[in-house]
């Protein structure tokens, strides 16, 4: 149906469908978490090092994707990761994001 004629030949909508979940999400910016051939993975900061934490990508919303993985509410991950910072490199404190 498109009864005002809003949508034109070849445009599609975009729809916001609530879901509810069985438990809180976690949503972190999209460049937060990494993609490589391997794996997905956020870089959580544990006492200052880098640490891989395996995540399923979940539904996204803007900026942001929800993360599915060994995460709790309040760990800081990197906001700008990539597969360059290994595991245990220190992290400087302007690289991280709650």
């Amino acid at each position: 149906m498109n009864p005002d004629g809003s949508l034109a030949p070849g445009m599609y909508p975009s729809v916001k469908w609530p879901v509810r979940r069985t438990r809180p999400s976690l949503l972190v910016p999209r460049a937060s978490v990494v993609t490589t051939t391997e794996r997905t993975f956020v870089i959580r900061d544990r006492v200052g090092l880098a640490q891989w934490v395996d995540v399923k990508k979940g539904v996204t919303d803007g900026d942001l994707v929800e993360v599915i993985g060994d995460l709790k509410p309040g760990d800081l991950v990197v906001g700008r990761a990539t597969d360059e910072i290994r595991e245990g490199t220190h992290l400087q404190g302007g690289a991280r994001s709650r």
